[in-house]
Parts: structure tokens; C-alpha cells; sequence
């Protein structure tokens, strides 16, 4: 087997393990992909990404929202996926892809309608989307909020969030769990306010007692959209 190959496969083993159900409850709260999106997700990890093929698929389908450097755009409520982690990101596109993860309240179906186009819409295409993503230079400028109770919002975040995220807000590439340091402060907020309100589903909201309110999840967005990750360079 070439080394190619081998790096394939074991990709493809350590998502499978991080999708099956006991693995799944040790990823940050979130349920596990349905099995569509499970088997598509498994095909990508499997495939031999070219990272070069996923920037010219990123520039053509994806550039309109995200920028072309990836960085998205915080008023927009877009999210910044250059350098994310790379599994993380071949699952979400997979959830996406076969509609199980629906888009936002602003943007629609817009990320399930893109990846829909016949040169997206295969495990290759996923495989090397994520390959080129995950190594592309992080936006450095994200978007911040108005810089309150920063230090509170540390607090909680290392209480109740830097265990699966990491104290960096790297994430965890063997456990699918996305880097969260640097992102912009309104897709952050967003997504708190959505696991709050139920529209998504994140175990840490479905209990009064460790849902943070309101004002909380303001300051965490904004402490976290002032982190910068492990490996972010000066």
C-alpha cells in the first residue's frame, strides 16, 4: 500500500470512529451526522485530497460568501473557514451537502444549494475542499464586539468549553471539533444564540443551569473572536 493510500485510510478510520455513536459523546455536545451524511463524509475521508483542486471548486462555487481567501464576513454573519480544522470541515459539508444541517435564518439553503452543482457534489470534491480550507492562512482581523466582560467570558469559557475545545480555541482534528479562536463575533454570537434557542442542538444548552444568558454569550463571542488559536502565528 503507498503512503498515500495508508494516510487515506486512516483518515478514513479516525472519522468513522469519531461519527460512531460512542465516540459522538465526546465531541462538544452535538449529535452525530445522519447516516447519508455519515457514508458521504467516510467517502471523503477515504479519497487522496488535491488541495489545489479544492481551491479552484472554492474560487468558483464559494468566493460570493466566504471571500477569496476564506475569511468570510462578520456583518454578513458569514464564517471564517480558512484554517479550520480539516475533518470538522469535511463532516459539516457532508451534513450540508445531503441537507441534514440547515442554513441559518439569513443565509437559507445557501451552502446546501451550493455544494449541489455536479463537480461539488461527490466525495472528491469534499475531500479536497476541506484539504485546501484547512492549510489556507487564517484571517488575522476577524470581526470583534465591543470588548465587555472579556475576562467573565474567559472564565466560562474555560469552564465549560476549553475541555473539547481546547484553552487556545484550536479545536481537536481526531475528535471533529472545530477551531473556534478567531472567528468573527456575529457567526459566533449566531451560533450561541441558535444552541440556545434550540434551533441547533449542543448539549451544554439543554440544561437552564449551564446555558449561559444572554449577556454571557455576547462576551463569549467576543472573547473568543479575540483568541487567537495555537499555531496562528504572530
Amino acid at each position: 500500500m503507498s503512503r498515500a493510500a495508508a494516510r487515506a485510510v486512516m483518515g478514513a478510520a479516525v472519522v468513522l470512529a469519531a461519527l460512531a455513536p460512542s465516540a459522538a459523546l465526546a465531541t462538544p455536545g452535538t449529535p452525530a451526522p445522519s447516516a447519508p451524511a455519515t457514508a458521504l463524509a467516510l467517502q471523503a475521508a477515504a479519497a487522496t485530497a488535491d488541495a489545489g483542486h479544492g481551491q479552484i471548486l472554492f474560487l468558483k462555487h464559494c468566493v460570493p460568501c466566504h471571500g477569496a481567501r476564506g475569511w468570510g464576513d462578520g456583518p454578513r454573519v458569514i464564517p471564517a473557514i480558512a484554517g479550520q480544522q480539516e475533518r470538522y470541515l469535511v463532516v459539516q459539508l457532508a451534513r450540508f451537502a445531503t441537507g441534514e444541517r440547515h442554513g441559518s435564518d439569513i443565509h437559507g439553503s445557501a451552502m446546501h444549494d451550493t455544494l449541489q452543482p455536479a463537480d461539488v457534489d461527490r466525495p472528491q470534491a469534499l475531500a479536497d475542499l476541506a484539504a485546501w480550507l484547512a492549510h489556507a492562512p487564517r484571517n488575522r482581523e476577524p470581526e470583534q464586539g465591543e470588548g465587555r466582560d472579556l475576562a467573565a467570558a474567559e472564565r466560562t469559557y474555560v469552564r465549560a468549553c476549553a475541555g473539547c475545545h481546547g484553552t487556545g480555541g484550536g479545536g481537536d482534528a481526531r475528535a471533529v471539533v472545530p477551531a473556534i479562536a478567531g472567528q468573527h463575533y456575529s457567526y459566533l454570537l449566531e451560533q450561541l444564540q441558535s444552541f440556545a434557542a434550540g434551533r441547533r442542538t449542543h448539549a451544554l444548552f439543554t440544561d437552564p443551569s449551564t446555558t449561559p444568558a444572554a449577556p454571557q454569550q455576547l462576551a463569549i463571542a467576543d472573547y473568543l473572536s479575540r483568541l487567537a488559536p495555537p499555531g496562528s502565528g504572530p
